[in-house]
């Protein structure tokens, strides 16, 4: 197990739950959970985060309320409101008793909250929207260049450690991915940088770690691989947004229309090859051996998620600061 078991409704703890409130309508706030979406006052969305922190399991009600200033009856309410959406933490089963085909469901959805997620706060969107410098954007690329040269490798790790129609389709979907950092490089050459800049380049650390957690987690189990796909591909630009971004990003940063064509085109081959379709087409490959195997996958797709977000927050950092140096550069031995 991965925590005791506690009577969920004394000592609170909560299904994973995402909460979302959008600039165009900041009075409604989103809750999403596995089971679905939820409309909720941001009135009220204010008032659970308040408490969430505290719920852990090791917290009863009252003490939640010591620890958060509100009433134990305010946080009975709340907690009740909750558990009658069905939030509450669900009671543990024993592995031998989970419908194989109720944990493909619970994973395919748990990937669908965190693809969702991660089109909403990746950090394209405050690049297109005009929301970073120039050179921010710039470094996005960058990462986004390491980050796709690398990722092949993780779906090697995949293959090795696979078997039969997994490791089969492990070694098209590594293939089929091989190369594609020529497309972000080309890019990158169209906004200014020279070939040799972006290939001599070492990404940021963050950027590392996604590829070491993608790593870490395929080879134990591969199968993640296919739940991976469905949470990053599904960030992929739409092809009907192309020509809007393509004009946001000429007009906030002041570079040819057609520059970011190469990265359009690779989103468009990688939407051809249904790549974000991988998981749901080969949901019977997600199969697991032992609660442990499948309780750590899960921990580490979460951690993934959050990778992302922690990359963002560097990419922001590293190429907004006067002095760093751009494209970063690798730190050898001659080099102290």
């Amino acid at each position: 197990m991965f925590d005791v078991e506690r009577d969920w409704n004394e000592f609170p703890k909560f299904r994973h739950n995402l909460w979302t409130t959008f600039a165009d309508n900041p009075d409604l706030t989103y809750l999403t959970v596995s089971h679905g979406k939820f409309e909720v006052l941001t009135s009220d969305a204010r008032e659970f985060l308040k408490i969430r922190g505290f719920c852990t399991g090791h917290n009863s009600v009252d003490q939640i309320s010591e620890k958060s200033g509100f009433s134990s009856a305010k946080v009975r309410e709340i907690v009740d409101s909750l558990a009658a959406g069905d939030m509450l933490r669900r009671k543990a089963r024993p592995f031998r008793d989970l419908d194989p085909l109720e944990v493909q469901g619970m994973l395919l959805a748990a990937a669908g909250i965190w693809a969702e997620q991660l089109r909403e706060t990746h950090i394209a969107v405050e690049v297109f929207n005009g929301d970073v410098s120039h050179r921010v954007a710039i470094g996005w690329l960058l990462e986004t260049y390491h980050y796709i040269k690398a990722f092949p490798s993780a779906i090697d790790i995949a293959a090795g450690a696979a078997s039969g129609e997994l490791r089969s389709v492990m070694e098209e979907y590594a293939n089929q991915e091989r190369g594609h950092e020529q497309f972000v490089e080309d890019t990158l050459v169209r906004l200014g940088l020279t070939r040799d800049e972006v290939r001599t380049s070492t990404p940021l650390v963050t950027t590392r770690l996604i590829d070491l957690l993608m790593k870490e987690m395929f080879v134990t189990t591969p199968q993640a691989a296919l739940l991976v796909a469905a949470i990053v591909e599904a960030d992929d630009f739409e092809e009907d947004e192309l020509p809007s971004l393509s004009r946001q990003f000429t007009q906030h940063y002041g570079v040819d229309q057609d520059a970011l064509d190469p990265l359009f085109r690779h989103s468009m081959i990688d939407a051809e090859l249904g790549h974000g379709e991988l998981a749901e087409r080969y949901r019977h490959l997600l199969t697991f051996g032992n609660e442990h195997e499948l309780n750590d996958m899960v921990n580490k797709l979460h951690d993934l998620k959050h990778a992302f977000d922690a990359q963002k927050l560097e990419i922001k950092e590293y190429y907004s600061r006067e002095g760093n140096y751009f494209p970063r550069q690798v730190v050898d031995y001659f080099a102290i």
